[in-house]
C-alpha cells in the first residue's frame, strides 16, 4: 500500500513518487500538467489535472489509492476563471499551481440519486486529518502576560484590543450559558432529525441500488441468451450454406469428370472399333465403379445429415437447460431479497419503536425538569425582591469609591499601553538600524572581496603573461644558435630554392604556440574543476538545495517511465515481429507445397501421356499384326 504525505497547511506540493502516480481515466483527454496528493473523508488520493485545449476544459481526476477507481470533475475554462475573479490573489491567470491547489482544497464527494460517489466542489476547504493526534488539539490557555517586543504584522492598537479581550473573556461562563439556552435544545433536536432523515434516504438509496442491480444481472441474461441464439443461428446458416457449396462442387466435378470419360470413351471407341466385346464390358465394369461410388457418397451424405440433426437437437437440449437454470437463479437470487428487504423492514420498524419509547421518556423528564425549574424561578424571584432593596443601599454607598477606583485603573491602563507602544518603537527601530547596519557591512564585505579577487586574477594573468613571454623567448633564442651552428656545418649540402632555416622556424614556432595553447586550456579546465569544487563545498556548508532534489527525484521518475515504455514498446515490437514470422512461414510452406504440386503434376501427366502413347501403340501393332478377317463373326468364316 502506496503512502501518501499530505502537506495541508505549508504552501509545498506534495512530491509523489513514479509508482504513486494517477492512472490516467478512460474518458478524459488532454495532457497531465499538475499533481497532489489529497485526504478526503480518512481516505488518500492522488488528484491529477489534465488540461484539454480541443474541448476548452480543465479536469480534475481524484485517483484513489485503495480501491484503484477514479472520479473526475470537469471545468470550463470560463468556469475556472469565474471562481477566482474576486479573489485578488488568484486572479492572475499565470498563478495555475496556486489555482490548481485552491480547487483540490475544496473537493469533495456526494452521493448522487443512484447512490454512488460524485466529485464536487465545495465552497470551503475540506478538513484533511492525517494523524490521531491531530483530531485532539490542547486548547491554548488565556494568560494576561505581555507579548515579546517582537515585530509582527499587527498594530499596536489591535493587539491592545486584542489582550483586552482576551482578559475579558469567560469560557466557562459562555459554554454554560449556551447549553442551557433554548436554541442549543433546539439546534440539537434538529440536527438529530436531520440525522435521521439522512440515515432513511441512504437506506433507501441502497435499496434503490439493488435494484438497479438486479435489474443490470436480468438485463445481461437476457443480453447472452440473445447473443447465444445469435450464435447458433449463424452457426447453422454458415453450416448450411456449406453443405450446399459443397454439394454444388460435389455435382460440377462428377460432370467434368462424366464429360472427359464420354470424350475418352468416344475417342476409344473412334480407335477401337471392332473390339465391341472388351469395350462393352470395360464399359459395363465402368459403370458399376461409377454407380457404387455414388451410393457409397449418397450413404454419407445422409449419415452427415442424422450427424447435423442430432447436433442441433442437442443444441436446442442444452440451450433450454441453460435458459431453465438461469430462470432457477433469477428466482433464488428474488426470493433472498426479498427475504433481506422484510428484515430490513423489521429492523426499521423496531429502530423506530425503540425512538419513540426514548422521545417519551425524555419528554417525561423535560416536562419533570421544566416543573421544577418554574417552581424554582418562583421562589428566586421572591428572595431577590428582598435582596434588591438591601443591595441598592449598599450599592449607593459603594459607587463612588467604585467609580474613584474605575479612573485610577483606567489612567494606568492607557499609561501602561503608552509605554509598552513606546518600548515597541523603539525595540523595532533598534533592529531596522542592526538589519541596515549589517547589510550595510555585507555589502561592503562583498565589494571587498570582488576587488580582492579581481587584483589576484589580474596579477596571475600578469605572472603567466610575463612567464610565457620568456619561455618564448628563450625557445626562439635556443632555435636561431641551433640554426646558425647548423648552417655552418652543412652549408655547402643545401641547393638553390626555399631556405630550410625559416621553414624550420616556422614549424617550431606554430609546434610552441600549440604547446601554449594546451597548458592554457589546461590551465582554465584545472580553474573551473577548482570552481566547482567551491560551489559543492559552498553547497554543503548552506545545506540541502530541495529544488535540486526535487528535480533529481523527477529526472530519475522520467528515465524510469522512459525505460518501462521502452521495455513494453520492446515486448510488443518482438510479439508483431514473431507473429509476422510464423504467419510469413506458413505462407512460404503453402507456397513451397503448390510449387512442389504444379511441378510433380506436370511429370505426372507426362508419364501418363507417354503410357497412353505407348499403350495405344501396342494396340495399333497388335491389330495390324492380326489376320484378315478376325473381326468377323465364326458363322462367316469359311
Amino acid at each position: 500500500q502506496v503512502r501518501l504525505r499530505i502537506q495541508k497547511k505549508s504552501g509545498t506540493r506534495a512530491c509523489l513518487a513514479p509508482r504513486a502516480m494517477a492512472r490516467r481515466p478512460d474518458d478524459t483527454r488532454g495532457s497531465l500538467i499538475f499533481q497532489e496528493g489529497k485526504c478526503i473523508e480518512g481516505d488518500y488520493y492522488i488528484v491529477a489535472v489534465y488540461d484539454d485545449p480541443a474541448t476548452c476544459t480543465i479536469s480534475f481526476s481524484a485517483y484513489e489509492l485503495e480501491n484503484d477507481c477514479t472520479y473526475t470533475y470537469p471545468l470550463t475554462y470560463s468556469q475556472f476563471d469565474a471562481l477566482f475573479q474576486y479573489d485578488s490573489e488568484l486572479m492572475n491567470p499565470s498563478n495555475q499551481d496556486g489555482r490548481f491547489h485552491w480547487v483540490i482544497e475544496r473537493l469533495d464527494f456526494v452521493q448522487d440519486k443512484r447512490g454512488q460517489k460524485v466529485l464536487c466542489l465545495g465552497e470551503e476547504a475540506t478538513a484533511e486529518v492525517e494523524d490521531e493526534g491531530d483530531l485532539v488539539q490542547e486548547k491554548p490557555k488565556a494568560t494576561s502576560a505581555v507579548p515579546a517586543n517582537v515585530g509582527g504584522k499587527i498594530d499596536g492598537a489591535t493587539r491592545a484590543k486584542l489582550l483586552k479581550e482576551l482578559d475579558t473573556h469567560d469560557d466557562a461562563k459562555l459554554h454554560a450559558a449556551l447549553v442551557k439556552s433554548e436554541g442549543a435544545r433546539k439546534r440539537f433536536i434538529a440536527e438529530l432529525h436531520a440525522k435521521r432523515n439522512l440515515e432513511q434516504l441512504k437506506a433507501s438509496q441502497r435499496l434503490q441500488k439493488a435494484d438497479e442491480d438486479r435489474e443490470a444481472r436480468l438485463a445481461k441474461l437476457e443480453l447472452i441468451k440473445k447473443q447465444q441464439h445469435a450464435r447458433a443461428e449463424a452457426h447453422k446458416a454458415s453450416e448450411e450454406a456449406k453443405k450446399s457449396t459443397m454439394a454444388q462442387l460435389e455435382v460440377l466435378m462428377k460432370q467434368k469428370e462424366a464429360q472427359a470419360i464420354r470424350r475418352l470413351i468416344q475417342e476409344k471407341d473412334a480407335q477401337d472399333r471392332g473390339m465391341g466385346r472388351e469395350k462393352d464390358a470395360a464399359r459395363q465394369r465402368r459403370k458399376m465403379q461409377e454407380r457404387s461410388a455414388a451410393e457409397v457418397r449418397a450413404i454419407e451424405e445422409e449419415r452427415a445429415q442424422q450427424l447435423a440433426r442430432k447436433r442441433d437437437e442437442q443444441v436446442e437440449k442444452r440451450r433450454a437447460l441453460f435458459l431453465k437454470k438461469n430462470r432457477q437463479i433469477a428466482e433464488v437470487l428474488r426470493d433472498e431479497k426479498m427475504k433481506e428487504r422484510e428484515y430490513q423492514a423489521r429492523l426499521r420498524e423496531a429502530k423506530d419503536l425503540i425512538i419513540q419509547e426514548v422521545w417519551k421518556t425524555k419528554a417525561q423528564e423535560r416536562l419533570a425538569r421544566e416543573e421544577k425549574e418554574r417552581e424554582f424561578q418562583r421562589l428566586e424571584e421572591i428572595r431577590e425582591k428582598v435582596t434588591v432593596e438591601r443591595e441598592r443601599r449598599r450599592a449607593m454607598d459603594e459607587l463612588k469609591q467604585i467609580s474613584a477606583i474605575r479612573k485610577h485603573a483606567e489612567e494606568e491602563k492607557e499609561s501602561t499601553i503608552k509605554r509598552r507602544e513606546k518600548m515597541r518603537k523603539e525595540h523595532l527601530l533598534d533592529l531596522k538600524v542592526e538589519a541596515s547596519n549589517r547589510a550595510q557591512q555585507a555589502r561592503e564585505q562583498a565589494r571587498r572581496t570582488d576587488r580582492r579577487e579581481q587584483k589576484i586574477q589580474e596579477r596571475e594573468e600578469a605572472r603567466l603573461r610575463r612567464f610565457r613571454e620568456s619561455q618564448f623567448m628563450d625557445s626562439m633564442r635556443a632555435t636561431r644558435s641551433f640554426m646558425k651552428e647548423g648552417e655552418g656545418e652543412e652549408g655547402n649540402m643545401l641547393e638553390g630554392g626555399a631556405s630550410p632555416t625559416a621553414e624550420d622556424e616556422d614549424m617550431q614556432r606554430k609546434g610552441f604556440e600549440a604547446e601554449e595553447r594546451r597548458k592554457r586550456q589546461m590551465e582554465r579546465d584545472e580553474k573551473l574543476k577548482r570552481e566547482a569544487e567551491k560551489r559543492g563545498k559552498m553547497q554543503q556548508l548552506s545545506g540541502k538545495n530541495p529544488n535540486l532534489a526535487e528535480s533529481n527525484r523527477i529526472k530519475e521518475w522520467r528515465a524510469e517511465d522512459e525505460a518501462k515504455k521502452k521495455k513494453l514498446e520492446d515486448a510488443r515490437l518482438k510479439r508483431e515481429l514473431q507473429r509476422e514470422q510464423a504467419l510469413r512461414d506458413l505462407h512460404e510452406a503453402a507456397a513451397k507445397r503448390e510449387e512442389k504440386w504444379t511441378r510433380l503434376e506436370v511429370i505426372r501427366t507426362e508419364r501418363e501421356a507417354e503410357r497412353e502413347a505407348n499403350r495405344q501403340k501396342a494396340v495399333i501393332e497388335k491389330i495390324k499384326n492380326l489376320p484378315v478377317g478376325g473381326g468377323l463373326p465364326n458363322v462367316l468364316v469359311y
